[in-house]
């Protein structure tokens, strides 16, 4: 099935499989990072626009 796709894909089309690929990517490493992040590093970057350290 990919393999029919793919040899129909054009020149221009590349550059739309690419950028596709590359945003996928990110929110996978976005997600994999959120999921893998320790609960009170969590609440501590949640609450950093609420503290006032001045």
């Amino acid at each position: 099935m990919f393999k029919q796709f793919l040899n129909q894909v054009d020149g221009s089309q590349v550059y739309l499989l690419t950028s596709l690929g590359i945003f996928m990517l990110f929110f996978l490493l976005v997600g994999i990072l959120l999921l893998t992040m320790k609960k009170d590093e969590i609440k501590y970057m949640s609450e950093l626009p609420l503290k006032d350290e001045e």
